[in-house]
């Protein structure tokens, strides 16, 4: 055996593999450009807050924007909310894992070797050998549909991923609007306890005078007791409207020893107009453009189930050295013919499939109208009862107290009249912080439902294409 004869097959089958990795190319595993256009299309939740630099962040390391006592405010929240919330990073991880599967699904398949030598037994001399290489070609018309496939997937993890921070800021600003609520609260039941507490003076003054009986101070005492239990319990209430908020804003082991900061509700440009609104919705729901690429990925599978009527096609190449010292180089190919399995199982099930998941998109985008119209509306309810509270029903019952408190003093009213009065007051304006809190719920919710903004410029979802190998940002010199 001439062992030179033996390599004679090899630069063929480095040409075949060569030949393969230039068709295919070679995609970049770097998921930067993805992770940029998720924090791109983030910007819809906050103009003042960059979700680039709060992810670049540790997850549990220190806010910049808030250090866990000062007063907390809604774009403090936000920001410690996109760099604390565990689900917003793995939603990030989410599309560096579909970047990684992109990539393998454009790789063709390994080339694979055998060899084999073999030993004389009947004593004469000379030793057989072969060697061979395979390469499989069917992944030339495969790959570009799992290829396809890959694309979608990746683009729906970027959409889910800023569908996910436009979910947990909507309930972050919902909360920490509860917070607010929680403190006015907390400071009219205060001012309640101190009414009664006056209350209790004046008619122990009176009982003393003689002019009452022992019977109304007990009665003054109860109110008055009544009001100190619904203080302690508006105490406990906003401990736990802040513990709730810390653990959104991934903090729940902070202090709660700090006040929230700011409008309830806060002032919005909100449009007027219910069809504009579903216009919003229409381009700008980010979980609606995910169900599309759920579809595009099926669709794909689809055209992939249909490549199996296609013959699987490998290319080998064959070097045999036999006993005689007789050498062969053998190109040949192998071919499985769709003869029992012609595909058709695979493509009737990707068909039922492809008909689920364009149901399961036109669900999401009724879902979406369906939410808008609804949350607008509780936003019109809760506005118009706000505003009736406001300048109808507080205005009246001030009046009320004030005059009783008057007239009580000089005799005119009972001791009910008084209490009734102040009870009747102080409800209102319990009544007022709680629709203030809806409004702002409501608020937050039709925002969440348009898709994250009332800025049609930012709230719109973009299109993109996947880059095999996406250009590296030119750094900025540090100054």
């Amino acid at each position: 055996m001439n062992s030179k004869y033996a390599l004679r097959g090899f630069p063929i089958l480095i040409a075949m593999t060569t030949a393969a990795l230039l068709i295919t190319g070679c995609a970049s595993l770097d998921a930067d450009r993805e992770l940029d256009m998720a924090a791109e299309m983030a910007l819809r939740n906050s103009s003042t807050v960059d979700p680039a630099v709060a992810w670049s962040l540790p997850v549990e390391g220190e806010s910049p924007a808030w250090d866990g006592m000062a007063p907390l405010s809604y774009d403090a929240a936000v920001s410690v909310a996109l760099q604390g919330d565990p689900t917003l990073r793995a939603a990030l991880a989410v599309i560096v894992e579909r970047r990684a599967q992109y990539v393998q699904q454009g790789l063709p398949p390994n080339p694979t070797i055998a060899f084999g030598i073999g030993v004389a037994v009947d004593g004469l001399s000379g030793s057989p050998l072969f060697l061979k290489g395979i390469q499989m070609l069917s992944w030339l018309w495969k790959n570009p549909w799992r290829v396809e496939a890959a694309e979608a997937e990746l683009r729906a993890a970027v959409y889910d991923a800023v569908n996910q921070c436009v979910n947990v800021l909507a309930k972050t600003r919902i909360e920490l609007a509860g917070v607010l609520a929680a403190q006015e609260l907390l400071a009219l039941d205060r001012q309640y306890v101190d009414i009664t507490q006056k209350t209790i003076e004046l008619v122990e003054a009176m009982q003393s005078a003689g002019e009452l009986a022992e019977l109304d101070v007990d009665r003054a005492r109860v109110d008055h007791q009544q009001a100190v239990s619904s203080l302690v319990a508006s105490e406990y209430a906003l401990l736990e409207a802040k513990l709730e908020l810390l653990a959104t804003m991934g903090r729940p082991d902070a202090s709660t020893s700090w006040e929230a900061i700011g409008e309830l509700p806060p002032s919005w440009d909100i449009p007027e107009d219910e069809t504009e609104l579903l216009g919003m919705a229409a381009v700008g729901r980010l979980d609606v453009a995910a169900a599309l690429e759920a579809v595009r990925v099926v669709e794909a599978d689809l055209g992939l189930a249909r490549t199996r009527r296609i013959p699987e096609v490998g290319f080998s190449l064959d070097y045999w050295d036999n006993f005689s010292g007789r050498e062969a180089v053998l190109p040949g190919a192998t071919i499985t013919l769709p003869i029992l399995d012609n595909g058709d199982p695979a493509i009737a099930g990707k068909k039922a499939h492809l008909e689920q998941v364009r149901m399961k998109l036109l669900a999401a985008s009724e879902t979406a109208q369906r939410e808008v119209r609804t949350t607008y509306n509780q936003l019109k309810d809760a506005r118009l009862q706000a505003e009736i509270i406001r300048h109808g029903q507080l205005d009246a019952a001030v009046r009320a107290q004030e005059r009783s408190d008057s007239a009580y003093s000089e005799g005119e009213v009972s001791l009910n009249t008084l209490l009734m009065t102040q009870r009747q007051r102080i409800e209102v304006e319990r009544a007022l912080v709680r629709m203030e809190f809806k409004t702002m719920q409501a608020m937050c919710m039709l925002r969440q439902a348009v898709g994250g903004s009332f800025d049609q410029s930012l709230n719109t979802v973009p299109q993109f294409e996947i880059e095999s190998r996406p250009e590296r940002k030119a750094s900025e010199p540090s100054s």
